[in-house]
């Protein structure tokens, strides 16, 4: 372990560096053996011990280990090489090394040693004598005698000790004592001094006399303690008082010892104590609070991180989602392999799902093969059947420790805060009873406690599952919707609507399966599409029918937000020649709020292209946005339209929006005209276009063509729609 601002009490980590699965497993069993508590990773080659320990790509989670356990004889980097590397490098250098090698030449022990390791042992290796090196090198060496990382180069068997004496010749004889302990000594005399050199530095211990210039008794001790509570303190005191001794040791101080009792010995024999005293009391805290083998907290903490949620989402009106995942085949594994070998596959599953997790998760380890996730943000929570496969995608992929490869999998079991309970036990049992219902159903699953969330889920995880190869396999069509000019009834065009004929479900309409291509990304492939079949039937129409018809295509807001959707449209303008003008890119109101979609239009309209503002009214729109952004075409929303002209209010949005556009020189289309009194009542205001049930209703290509182009006496071509 090492020490920092205070001794590090967690498991001993340690790497072993061996290619040979059977010198693996007799360190596995060694360490089993010694009841040590430690994590062991496993590297097979020198390159890839070397990644870890600088961190690099997976291994970016990974902390240092406080040992090094090193084969002489690997493939690629040898043992040699790599500890030449490890001892060149100012933060790999401080970290222990034994060398293990089935070399009896001395000139490797020479090159070992002289490459600065620590140990050597040869195979095959005695495991009463690994435990020894183990032992003495984790709970001496790194617990007492190692330097915290902060030291500088050049100090590496020096203590940095705090002395809080205000006599200067009790600090002068503290300083004489330890001359030959290699500690470098920080002396102030007053408390607040004190306080600044623990807010600048950390200390390895301090020593403290409790009656200061500014400070007395328990008071000064108190308020070093929570300065620095991880750093060891001895209460250095003229008097032998043993009330001011008792409450010292029960706020935190590791010992008390008078002055004028004291020699060299027992002074450094009190501050290696009192070190190894705060390394044992922080290791049992450490034991208390978390998991001996992944190092997670554990249920105790997990339940209080989850109590503290909950109380902010009452306080914020916010969300929480509490995944449980149970590992599945640990137990096959430990039969086989071990438990040991159970740890270490464990730990490496916990590693990588560190790295799939969102940045708001927590992990706890909540049983022996139970982990659980706390998820705060409202994305995270959105995104729960998602993780829930990533987890079990992850778990289920085959693992490895030296030769040998095992098998793990995951079941999933969720609740929701407000939606299941809004009480910490309740949504823990919510859980729980979730993840056994996920077990009965079989393993790799994942269950909601809601059935109706669960219905939900999986319907979407189907439509989602089934999105991702539609367009692939020919599955999107577009129904035309004709649009007539109000005042001749004559054709104006048309407005393309995407469907999805799904081979099972039937004709799917968008808003059955919109929201989920948007959330998956999938919008983008998907609106390049329509908007290159709708040019290629415009462009059609147009020559059948020898006039030029407009025609308009939705996109979504991926696309108008992207940088992509201008050479999506060049492309389609290239392919099909449709004249740009006859094309209108509709987009809704909530678009208009991105300066990239600006950009777009602007290019879009720089072409010839019309840009129309669909379901106008419904939205975020407001003069503002008309006058900043490029527009053409206002297309006043269906239910505005509903109450005309029996409902005043609905009448007077209408005679509003059609006014405002005509001062604006904007073109205006009613939707949703289902009614004569409708149309008449658009007529009579000056509407431009109109779409709806009373006039046409949306079809597939053929049937436009036939209703609306091949009876064209401008059709000069012949040529079919």
């Amino acid at each position: 372990m090492k020490l920092g601002a205070g001794a590090s009490a967690r498991p001993l980590e340690i790497l072993l560096v061996e290619d040979n699965p059977g010198d693996v497993r007799l360190v596995v069993e060694a360490l089993r053996h010694g009841k040590l508590l430690h994590r062991l990773s496993v590297a097979d080659n020198g390159a890839k011990a070397l990644a870890m320990l600088r961190r690099e790509g997976t291994h970016a989670h990974r902390g240092s280990p406080d040992l090094i356990l090193l084969d002489l004889n690997l493939p690629g980097l040898s043992g040699q090489e790599l500890l030449a590397v490890l001892k060149s490098d100012p933060r790999l250098s401080r970290i222990p090394v034994v060398i293990m090698t089935g070399s009896d030449a001395q000139e490797d022990v020479a090159r070992a040693y002289a490459a600065h390791a620590n140990c050597y042992v040869r195979k095959p290796v005695d495991i009463d004598r690994l435990l020894a090196i183990v032992n003495g090198i984790g709970h001496f060496w790194l617990s007492v005698v190692s330097l915290p990382e902060h030291a500088e180069k050049g100090k590496d068997d020096t203590w940095r000790l705090l002395l809080v004496e205000d006599n200067p010749g009790d600090a002068r004889l503290v300083e004489e004592m330890l001359e030959e302990f290699e500690t470098e000594i920080v002396s102030v005399s007053r408390l607040e001094d004190a306080l600044g050199e623990i807010a600048r530095q950390p200390f390895t211990i301090a020593l403290v006399d409790p009656g200061l210039p500014d400070s007395q008794g328990i008071d000064t001790v108190s308020a070093i303690l929570r300065a620095a509570p991880l750093m060891p303190l001895i209460v250095f005191s003229g008097r032998d008082d043993q009330s001011l001794a008792l409450n010292a040791i029960k706020l935190g101080a590791q010992d008390y010892v008078t002055k004028g009792t004291l020699d060299a010995g027992s002074l450094i024999r009190s501050l290696r104590y009192a070190v190894e005293r705060k390394l044992v009391q922080e290791r049992l805290d450490y034991l208390a609070t978390h998991d001996g083998v992944t190092g997670l907290p554990n249920r105790q903490v997990f339940f209080e991180d989850l109590v503290a949620a909950i109380e902010q989402c009452h306080r914020r009106a916010s969300d929480a989602a509490l995944l449980m995942v149970s590992i599945n085949g640990l137990g096959q594994v430990n039969h086989l392999h071990g438990h040991d070998f159970g740890d270490l596959a464990i730990d490496a599953l916990v590693t990588r799902l560190r790295q799939i997790l969102p940045a708001d998760a927590k992990l706890a380890c909540t049983g022996s093969a139970e982990l659980s996730i706390l998820l705060s943000d409202t994305q995270s929570i959105m995104d729960t059947p998602q993780l829930a496969e990533q987890i079990i995608a992850t778990a289920s992929v085959p693992g490895k420790i030296g030769e040998q490869t095992y098998y793990l999998g995951a079941n999933v079991g969720m609740s929701l805060f407000s939606i299941d309970s809004e009480d910490a036990s309740a949504l823990l049992k919510c859980a729980e009873t979730a993840l056994y219902q996920s077990k009965a159903v079989g393993p790799n699953t994942f269950r909601f406690y809601s059935a109706q969330l669960n219905a939900t889920v999986m319907e979407r995880l189907a439509i989602e599952h089934d999105l991702r190869t539609a367009l692939e396999h020919g599955e999107f069509r577009l129904a035309y919707q004709p649009i007539f000019d109000v005042a001749s009834h004559a054709l104006c065009g048309s407005e393309a609507l995407l469907r999805w004929q799904h081979p099972t479900r039937g004709l799917l309409l968008p808003d059955q399966f919109l929201e989920v291509a948007e959330q998956r990304g999938l919008m983008s492939a998907i609106g390049a599409w329509a908007i290159n079949e709708a040019c290629r039937m415009g462009r059609r129409w147009t020559r059948a029918s020898g006039r030029s018809l407009q025609i308009a295509v939705n996109v979504s807001a991926q696309q108008l937000a992207g940088d992509g959707i201008v050479e999506v449209v060049d492309r389609a303008l290239a392919a099909s020649g449709i004249d740009p003008a006859e094309l209108v890119i509709e987009m809704t109101e909530s678009m208009m709020q991105s300066a990239q979609a600006r950009d777009n239009l602007i290019a879009l309209r720089s072409r010839g292209i019309k840009v129309a503002i669909d379901d106008f009214g419904t939205g975020f729109s407001s003069l503002a946005y008309l006058r900043k952004f490029p527009v053409d075409i206002l297309k006043i929303d269906r239910s505005f339209l509903s109450g005309v002209p029996q409902d005043d209010r609905d009448g007077a949005i209408v005679r509003t929006i059609i006014a405002m556009a005509r001062n604006l020189g904007l073109i205006v289309v009613a939707e949703g005209v289902e009614t004569m009194a409708q149309l008449e009542f658009l007529s009579d205001l000056g509407c431009d276009e109109a779409q709806g049930y009373l006039l046409a209703r949306p079809v597939d290509a053929d049937e436009f063509a036939t209703a609306f182009c091949l009876g064209s006496p401008a059709n000069e071509s012949g040529e079919r729609c």
